[in-house]
């Protein structure tokens, strides 16, 4: 290799890498919290509620007479997030084919949205119509792609692939609705026919190196041990992170996805490995134990430590 690919070579990987840990951030994630933004009583408990994230939500917890008011404040907290200390926010505006979608991105853009999910995207095509408004106005954020359409499941390997995507979302309610099924069991649980639409969501977050979020869901939510039962299963299916929208289920999120003693000290050995032959410019580590340690394990376990406390 010549001089200049040699230099190109190592730019290309600390651009790999930059986006890299900027993905693991997102991975990092335990819980996302919402709350109705304007509901005063419950808005005023957030700096208590100790959740990793927390939602700017314009669609659905913002009835129809009051989407401008919603958004006003919405872009007052982006303007400004030191209400939420040092965590960070995730804005949800309307559908692009509401009467508010347009209006409610150009809001998010011109405030300097960092980060954003986008509701029930139907194709590539429509997120990336989405992405160029936000640029029109002046940013790229980071996207959380809610995945809770027929077509998004269908074009979810592109969406997970797209740079700007930070972490996919599972929304099984309205993915309901779209394809006329019940949500849930008669049981109480969630309807069967969605279990592998969940592996192929964490599949292909996998794929794709970025997080992947479920909400936990119960018929009776104050039932904090079916709670804790639920999103240990969602846990298993490999889901990052978790959302919630009643404060006592965050500490149980965190308990569930919280690593382990023996885990951290593990990651701890990867990272301090791997950043040092990343020093010596070369591209694995090999363990005490003769394991290869390559940058997915470095990726992982940044995500673990991230996520100790």
């Amino acid at each position: 290799m010549s001089a200049s690919g040699e230099q190109a070579a190592v730019v290309n990987r600390g651009v790999n890498r930059e986006v890299d840990e900027r993905k693991a951030k997102y991975r990092a994630l335990r819980s996302v919290f919402e709350t109705p933004i304007l509901d005063d009583y419950k808005w005023a408990k957030i700096p208590a509620i100790p959740a990793d994230m927390f939602f700017l939500d314009l669609e659905d917890s913002v009835a129809a007479s009051r989407k401008d008011e919603a958004r006003e404040r919405a872009v007052q907290y982006l303007k400004d997030p030191s209400f939420f200390g040092d965590r960070p926010t995730l804005a949800r505006p309307n559908h692009l084919s509401t009467p508010w979608g347009h209006d409610d991105v150009i809001a998010f853009a011109e405030a300097g949205v960092e980060c954003m999910a986008y509701p029930k995207i139907g194709s590539l095509e429509e997120l990336l119509e989405v992405l160029e408004l936000l640029e029109k106005h002046g940013a790229t954020p980071d996207i959380f792609a809610i995945i809770e359409t027929a077509g998004s499941m269908v074009d979810l390997r592109e969406i997970s692939r797209h740079p700007q995507v930070v972490s996919l979302m599972f929304g099984p309610g309205d993915l309901s609705v779209d394809m006329n099924v019940p949500l849930l069991e008669p049981d109480g649980a969630l309807n069967r026919v969605f279990e592998p639409m969940m592996t192929q969501v964490v599949t292909a977050a996998t794929a794709a190196r970025i997080g992947c979020v479920d909400i936990v869901y119960a018929p009776d939510y104050r039932d904090l041990d079916e709670i804790r039962r639920r999103a240990r299963g969602i846990a298993q299916y490999g889901f990052t992170t978790m959302s919630a929208f009643y404060p006592p289920h965050v500490p149980i999120i965190h308990e569930v996805l919280t690593p382990t003693e023996d885990a951290v000290a593990q990651a701890r050995e990867i990272v301090e490995l791997y950043r040092g032959v990343l020093a010596e410019g070369k591209p694995a580590a090999l363990s005490a134990s003769g394991e290869t340690i390559l940058v997915h394990d470095y990726e992982k376990a940044l995500s673990v430590l991230a996520k100790a406390r």
